[in-house]
């Protein structure tokens, strides 16, 4: 993603909201960090046993930053995205997101969160076969009430930032996995997200379109002063981000700040 404005769409004087990405205004600016967990908890029931996937986590993640939480095949770390993306609810603690205590929502109230507020990437890209770039980035708009010409026009402003302006119009089979991804991260930042989750992001990628689309990250991260969170089971992953959550048996076992500026060169 290249240097200069990014493209938007341009509306009558005054009559239409603009469609370029911009940074979300349903949660106003505070101070503080966006996300904070407090003793936050969770507990399975296997069987006559109770199992615990997280154990007492505190954390807090600041904003505008890129944070990688690390850790192997059933370390909690899947389970901790859940609870900071409203997908799952503790079964002890407190998780804030932008001051919003999640820990306290009903599920209609999670389900407006995470329509309104969080957008998500995922490792097999879960884009709609049937669907071109363009629709599968304007669908999650749909959700919103948004009209279908300006969900169409914000879905292929953010795909010219993305470097796709020329497969709009191309389905899932036709591009690469690297490009099926952007298409993921252009569907994540359409809907003007407070946070993104990408959960093990580059899993289905080889390593040198890996470090690309990392890089990406890190371009849209400071482009739009947004805030991402990512899990991975891969240390040379977990190094293009800010900060390094390790994670294991529940419990956070180190945070490393990395102040190495060259992504993908940090330990």
């Amino acid at each position: 993603m290249k240097g200069g404005r990014p493209v938007t769409t341009t509306p009558p004087a005054s009559t239409a909201p603009s469609t370029a990405v911009q940074p979300a205004a349903s949660v106003p600016p505070a101070e503080g960090p966006l996300v904070e967990t407090r003793g936050l908890s969770k507990l399975f029931r296997v069987g006559s046993s109770r199992i615990a996937a997280l154990n007492n986590v505190d954390l807090t993640v600041p904003r505008g930053s890129f944070t990688a939480i690390v850790g192997t095949s059933g370390s909690g770390k899947s389970t901790l995205l859940n609870m900071l993306a409203g997908l799952e609810k503790p079964t002890a603690g407190e998780v804030y997101v932008a001051g919003q205590p999640l820990h306290r929502f009903s599920e209609a109230q999670l389900v407006a969160y995470r329509r309104q507020q969080v957008g998500f990437i995922f490792q097999s890209f879960n884009l709609l076969p049937t669907l071109t770039a363009l629709d599968n980035v304007a669908l999650p708009l749909s959700f919103q009430g948004m009209p279908k010409a300006r969900r169409r026009a914000r879905a292929r402003a953010v795909l010219t930032q993305l470097g796709l302006g020329q497969h709009l119009h191309h389905k899932p089979t036709q591009l690469s996995g690297g490009q099926q991804q952007r298409v993921g991260i252009a569907r994540a930042l359409a809907v003007n997200p407070t946070i993104v989750f990408a959960d093990e992001p580059t899993g289905n990628l080889d390593s040198r379109t890996a470090e690309r689309i990392l890089t990406l990250f890190r371009n849209v991260i400071a482009r739009y002063n947004q805030t991402w969170i990512m899990v991975t089971h891969d240390q040379h992953i977990a190094s293009f981000a800010d900060t390094v959550v390790s994670i294991g048996d529940g419990r956070i076992t180190g945070i490393h700040t990395n102040t190495t500026p060259e992504p993908g060169a940090r330990s």
